[in-house]
Formats: structure tokens, sequence, C-alpha cells
């Protein structure tokens, strides 16, 4: 598994008391530095993604426009919440580079799994404008990447940051070639992300939304990604799967109101990886679906440093569980019974959206 690092992250100061701040990088690099399995981790630099790369997705005035308020230095707002400073364009570059180079990774014919460990995060940024801590839309631009250079036509990107990503929504929102499932917290910022946001024209049907309500906790979670999420992707069938990882639904971030912990972050990516190989049980010729994953949110930073360290985990664990081409039951993983205990607001919006998606 590939972990894609630069301390120039931490270099992008979005000045005193923000959330999204160099600690939480900090953190988890510090964890990372007693990790029991840090041995069996791959650790790449990032490139710079260049202008062409970012045109993929940004308008070439957007682009330029950050990088003349960067090399300007002092702080500015691009909006009431995110600061373009000295070092941001750089970071945002590298940011978006890092994914860029975790999808030449996967598709170099070696490791199946990557994690960037990346900021400023990306999923609320739109192609011609920044928003919600977020500078480039790095998710965007790696699904592009991946068309554009390998000639990827299916993607799914899964977003379970507890805000809801509106920028990837809105760049994916008429194409048919990216499924788009972001579980969310909401009424929460930005306000989007309700479930009959279902995409537009080609898009029609690519672009789900599950909207969870606040004081939710893994059942709730965990109903979603057995009953919900896991169909649908596997229906899709992707060639690669993108995950948004935000680590602000857990109980200890001061962001938001959901439930989740470390533990619950495990699960869900034990899920994914489910989703990455569930093809190869009837299928023996069939390959693991490669996956990338993308740090988004997360504001306690010990809750994110432990989150992340359990991503890792489930990731490593089933790259084990992928040679033996047999994927672990998700009995094994939580105990379906509980599931009943599901809040009742999550479950008749669940049934809404299984019953629309013909589930």
């Amino acid at each position: 598994m590939y972990i894609i690092y630069d301390d120039f992250y931490l270099k992008h100061d979005t000045g005193p008391g923000h959330p999204e701040n160099s600690g939480r990088l900090s953190s988890i690099m510090e964890a990372l530095g007693s990790y029991e399995h840090r041995s069996d981790l791959k650790f790449e630099l990032p490139f710079e993604a260049d202008s062409k790369m970012l045109h993929l997705v940004h308008d070439a005035k957007y682009i330029k426009n950050i990088e003349k308020l960067s090399a300007q230095g002092g702080f500015y707002q691009i909006d009431p919440d995110t600061v373009v400073s000295g070092d941001t364009f750089r970071s945002a570059k590298l940011a978006s580079g890092g994914c860029l180079k975790g999808i030449d990774l996967l598709f170099s014919g070696r490791d199946p799994i990557f994690f960037a460990l990346v900021r400023p995060p990306g999923h609320h940024a739109f192609s011609d404008h920044g928003s919600g801590f977020c500078i480039f839309n790095n998710i965007s631009l790696a699904a592009k990447y991946a068309m554009e250079k390998y000639n990827i036509k299916k993607i799914a990107i899964i977003d379970f940051d507890v805000h809801h990503g509106n920028g990837t929504q809105s760049i994916f929102y008429k194409s048919s070639e990216v499924f788009y499932i972001s579980i969310h917290q909401y009424p929460l910022y930005p306000g989007s992300g309700w479930y009959d946001e279902t995409g537009d024209g080609q898009g029609s049907g690519y672009n789900f939304n599950i909207p969870v309500v606040p004081g939710s906790g893994e059942n709730d979670y965990f109903m979603a990604f057995t009953e919900i999420i896991f169909p649908l992707i596997t229906n899709y069938d992707p060639e690669l799967i993108l995950v948004s990882a935000g680590y602000d639904a857990h109980r200890d971030d001061p962001l938001a109101s959901i439930n989740l912990t470390e533990d619950s972050y495990y699960k869900i990516m034990s899920i994914i990886m489910n989703m990455s190989i569930a093809g190869m049980q009837n299928n023996p010729g069939k390959k693991r679906v490669k996956t990338g994953i993308i740090l988004e949110g997360g504001y306690n930073h010990r809750a994110t440093a432990l989150s992340v360290l359990g991503t890792i985990t489930a990731c490593m664990e089933a790259e084990g569980l992928a040679s033996n081409r047999a994927a672990v039951g998700l009995n094994k993983l939580i105990d379906l019974n509980e599931l009943p205990g599901v809040l009742a607001g999550n479950r008749d919006i669940f049934e809404i959206i299984k019953r629309n998606a013909k589930i």
C-alpha cells in the first residue's frame, strides 16, 4: 500500500485558530511513526500538478487567481472559510499532484491501493472557485486524470466526509463516467446533498446522496453501506474506486454531530475493500478494483490520526485477503442483527433511496 505525503503540505497557512491547519497532518504522521505495520507501507513523494493537469477540472482564470494571490503573500479569504496564503498555490498543486501520482502508481501494475495524505482538502472546490477549506478538487482531478491517461471509463467515488462534497457532485453531475455517492450529516454545511439530487442529463442516476440526521452512529452508517452503497457500487462494476476520506463524522470532531469512532472507520473501509474484490468471487479471472483514498476533513487531531490508522489497517488486511480471492463476510465485520437500532429519521430516508434506486 502506498502512502503519499510531503512535508510541504504543512506550509499551507490558514491563520490562527483555523480548524484546517497543519496539525491535522502532523498528528497523522506522528501516529504513523509508531504504527506496527509501518515497515510494510511504501511512502512516496508527490509531484506538482501542472497547469494542463489542473485544467482537467479547473478554469484557467481561477487557477491564475490562486497563483496570483499566493504570490502576493499575506492572507486572502476567497470565501468566508477558505484562505490563500504564501505557500498555498504550491501546496495545492502538490496535493492534487499527490493524487495523480497515486493514479500512476495504481496503473503501473504494482500495489492496488494508495492513500494520499494531502492538504488543502478538495471536495468543496468547484471548477471555477474554491470553498469550504478547499482550493483544487483533488479527487475530481484524480478521476479525470485516470480517464485521460489510462482510458478508465467507469469510476466510483465514495465520499464519507461528514460534509456533502458539493464541488465533486457539481463537476460530475452530468457525467455517467463517474458514479458519485456521498453519505453526510444533513442539515449541515454546505446545505446541499439531499437524496433527490441524482444527476442530470447523461449523469441522471449516477449521483446518490445519503443524508443522515445529527446524532447518527455506527448502525446508521453500516445500514447505509451494506444495504445501499455496497449493492449500488458492485452493480455499477467500476474499474476504479476513489474515496473522499473525511474523518469529521467522528464523535470527537468539533464541526459535526455524528458518533462514529476510529473502529467505525476501520469497518467502513473494510466494507469498501469488500466492494473492491466482490467481483472476484464468481469470476476467478477478474482482478480486484484498484482503490485510491484521498484525505478530506477531520478536525480533532487525535481522532483523525487514529481513524486514518484504522483505514490503513483495513486496506492492508484486504491486500492479504485479495490474494486468496475471498471476501470477508459482512457479518464478520458488523453485527447485522444490531441494525434495527438505526434512527427512525434515517430509516425512512434509506427506504426512499432504496426504492428510487430499485435496490
